[in-house]
């Protein structure tokens, strides 16, 4: 619910929630299908609090989050901040434009494309927040200043000295390959059908195996795959690369402003019936030969050579320098700062616990955000019109009749809150859990306002965002009629 107009944002009234249930057999072990399974018994579960939460309320969040950088040299969070991102929001809104107007002229094109518009519009989002609270914190002014800090300090202590001045060495060599992979990756593979051909061009051999493995490929290619927006896309993309990218980092053989003309004009990878006769033939010398000759192919071929061979080695290389040189940096931070200033590790995709609060916000001047979204919200933002507010007619009727059961509270179901727990990519999914360890809400999101906080953390409007475990259970008992699930949970008033 919201789509991506309410994504990263709050209020957010989405009731983002997956529920499995696991069967067993009888003796509570993995069995083959039986009607006679059972509902698997786990050694451990969470309680669930039904009293739940109010501002000021502690919380913690328990999960796997990708990774943050809160140590960054201040010209790695420049680059991001000033050429990185801007460049990346600009190739995604070229996509987004192409793919909304194809997608607002026919309800099969928005239902083709919207899992790719979302993927797409997801990150882009995020990056103009991130580049936003950059500038309003002013993260690389204040990096800088500490780097003089830190090389004043480290004068006399051989081991620091000049550290700072070799990372923005580092740096500086390392921009022109970060800005031809972000151009590889945004441009050049966000072109459907040079991917498309590349799960071909890859295929190291024709097995059996293999080619039943294309063929299904090629099946979820094709349901959802409209060649004029891709050639459209491609035009756009392709004229931004050709103007961004330096020569050096492009392939000699490949015309920019020629290649969509000659790809899309001669590949049989835009056309289903030629890839099911080239993957129905008998021959694999022949299949081979024709994968090897395609417009498309060809194409991917020379991209991905480049890359292979002009930017992703250095860029690897130069990366390495830069991890090792910050097992320094961060020595001599803490050395440093050891009496004024508490480090906490990077989060790295491995077990991590936030804790925070549940806390409203300003997110401009006169205006403070409440940290609970109720179901009045939903409601108001209910409009059958519109696909991605379309409320479902049996929750219409439970709240015309209001008829929420146990679940209400004060005259309406909360359905979202927001906390100050620093949470970033990964934590998805992560159970949300109050001071007495049960189970308050599931992690989805964080504030748009906040979205700088893998580089930046700022306690007055880094949020992440909640659905609140109430209205996942109202929704299961009311509006899905599984109730009896229910009777497998534990609770807490």
């Amino acid at each position: 619910f919201g789509g991506d107009t309410d994504n990263w944002m709050w209020p957010r009234h989405t009731g983002d929630f997956s529920i499995f249930r696991v069967y067993a057999g009888k003796d509570n072990k993995p069995a083959p299908y039986s009607p006679d399974n059972v509902p698997y018994v786990p050694k451990k579960s969470f309680t669930i609090s039904l009293k739940g939460i109010e501002e000021g309320d502690f919380t913690f969040v328990y999960g796997f989050p990708g990774r943050t950088y809160q140590y960054l040299h201040s010209e790695a969070v420049r680059y991001i901040q000033e050429k990185g991102d801007p460049h990346k929001v600009n190739l995604r809104t070229i996509r987004l434009g192409i793919m909304n107007r194809a997608m607002a002229a026919d309800p099969a094109v928005r239902i083709q494309y919207a899992a790719k518009n979302a993927s797409v519009s997801n990150a882009w989002k995020k990056w103009q927040g991130e580049m936003k609270g950059l500038e309003r914190l002013g993260t690389v002014g204040k990096k800088q200043a500490f780097e003089k800090r830190f090389e004043t300090w480290a004068a006399d202590k051989p081991e620091y000295a000049g550290t700072t001045e070799q990372l923005a060495a580092l740096y500086d060599s390392l921009e022109p390959y970060a800005f031809a992979r972000d151009y590889h990756t945004e441009a050049i593979m966000a072109i459907e059908l040079l991917k498309f051909a590349g799960t071909f061009a890859d295929a190291e051999n024709l097995k059996p195996e293999t080619l039943a493995r294309l063929r299904k490929s090629a099946a979820g290619f094709f349901k959802d795959y409209v060649p004029a927006i891709d050639r459209e896309t491609a035009d756009t993309l392709l004229a931004e690369y050709a103007r961004n990218v330096p020569a050096s980092f492009r392939p000699e053989t490949i015309d920019p402003a020629a290649l969509a003309d000659a790809v899309f004009g001669s590949s049989l990878f835009t056309d289903s019936l030629q890839v099911g006769q080239l993957l129905a033939s008998a021959d694999t010398a022949a299949i081979r030969r024709k994968i090897d000759d395609d417009s498309a192919v060809r194409a991917y071929k020379a991209f991905t050579g480049t890359y292979k061979t002009r930017i992703e080695p250095e860029y690897a290389a130069l990366n390495e320098r830069i991890d090792r040189k910050y097992r320094t940096y961060m020595r001599g931070m803490m050395e440093m700062r050891r009496s004024e200033h508490d480090f906490y590790p990077d989060a790295n995709s491995t077990l991590r616990i936030a804790y925070g609060k549940v806390d409203g916000y300003r997110p401009m001047d006169a205006v403070y955000y409440e940290p609970v979204a109720t179901l009045e919200g939903v409601m108001q933002k209910d409009n059958p019109d519109i696909y991605d507010y379309d409320v479902p007619a049996r929750l219409r009727q439970i709240y015309e009749t209001k008829d929420y059961g146990r679940w209400a509270v004060d005259g309406t179901v909360p359905v979202t809150f927001i906390a100050t727990n620093h949470t970033t990519g990964g934590n998805s999914g992560s159970p949300v859990l109050n001071a007495d360890g049960q189970l308050i809400g599931v992690n989805f999101d964080r504030c748009w306002e906040g979205t700088m906080s893998d580089l930046e953390y700022d306690p007055t409007v880094c949020r992440n965002i909640a659905l609140d475990i109430r209205y996942a259970l109202f929704l299961i008992d009311k509006v899905g009629g599984a109730g009896y699930l229910l009777d497998e949970m534990k609770f807490a008033e």
